[in-house]
């Protein structure tokens, strides 16, 4: 893997990755048009700690709050009042679903192979639930009106961001729309209960790395893998500032588009391929 490579898969899971799109749609498709390899072992681990770093970033102040309320609780055994006391309990309800789906399906998943074609259709479909959010959701709740079923449901959507073709973002944001929730609250718990995820994926990949050695892995310099976390946090706060700035004044109706858009090209390029081949 290249450096170059590697600030594209960076760009594309600082952006695409904490957008409704789907990074890994992203990679399988830049990978068959271009014939690069997907990034795999401690590069993806570099990646998601780029992410995960991002969403920490953006949000540090209400991570620093979370943090001193949640030990406060812990430490007084006060019972959980404000949304701060209560938020880090919310996460663990949205986390649950997901780690256990992780656990037990995470193999399975990876393990069966995909086309273009069929991924295709996958990025399209998981449109609909974003679409279908944004027409039925009443948008009359916000961020102090969370509470556990909220944040359950909200676990259950992220199921989706275990299948190909549905993304964080994609999984976590129509469960909260859905919920009646205003654009830029939906939005915004959503990153919260991205970064455990995040973290859990960066630190699944990166537990065997060796800082010692002359590489992360050798196909990868410690310069690319420095690249893999730096621009992926950067232009993760780039795209984590512009979205939730969008969600307070826009629809996410453009990135219904862009998904329908994208799943159109990649059918192009498996058709245009399979005739080459033919």
């Amino acid at each position: 893997m290249t450096t170059f490579q590697t600030f594209i898969y960076a760009l594309i899971h600082g952006f695409a990755g904490l957008l409704p799109i789907s990074a890994q749609t992203h990679d399988a498709f830049v990978a068959e048009l271009l014939g690069w390899p997907l990034p795999t072992g401690q590069l993806a681990g570099a990646l998601s700690l780029g992410a995960f770093l991002a969403v920490l970033v953006h949000f540090r102040h209400d991570w620093a709050s979370m943090i001193s309320c949640f030990l406060q609780v812990l430490i007084y055994r006060k019972r959980p009042m404000t949304l701060d006391e209560r938020l880090p309990f919310f996460l663990f309800i949205s986390t649950a679903p997901v780690a256990a789906g992780w656990y037990y399906f995470h193999e399975r998943i990876a393990g069966f192979p995909l086309t273009l074609l069929q991924l295709a259709g996958l990025f399209a479909a998981f449109a609909l639930p974003l679409w279908l959010s944004e027409a039925l959701g009443r948008k009359n709740k916000g961020m102090f009106d969370w509470n556990w079923l909220d944040a359950l449901i909200v676990g259950i959507f992220q199921l989706g961001a275990l299948l190909p073709g549905c993304g964080q973002m994609a999984g976590a944001l129509p469960g909260a729309l859905l919920r009646n929730y205003r654009r830029e609250a939906a939005a915004k718990y959503a990153f919260f209960a991205a970064a455990p995820l995040l973290g859990a994926a960066a630190y699944v990949e990166l537990r065997g790395l060796d800082l010692r050695a002359s590489a992360p892995m050798p196909e990868l310099s410690w310069l690319s893998f420095t690249v893999a976390v730096l621009v992926t946090l950067f232009a993760g706060l780039l795209a984590i500032g512009g979205f939730m700035r969008q969600m307070q004044r826009k629809s996410s109706a453009q990135y219904i588009v862009y998904r329908w858009l994208l799943a159109a090209a990649m059918t192009g390029v498996y058709w245009w391929r399979s005739r080459q081949t033919g």
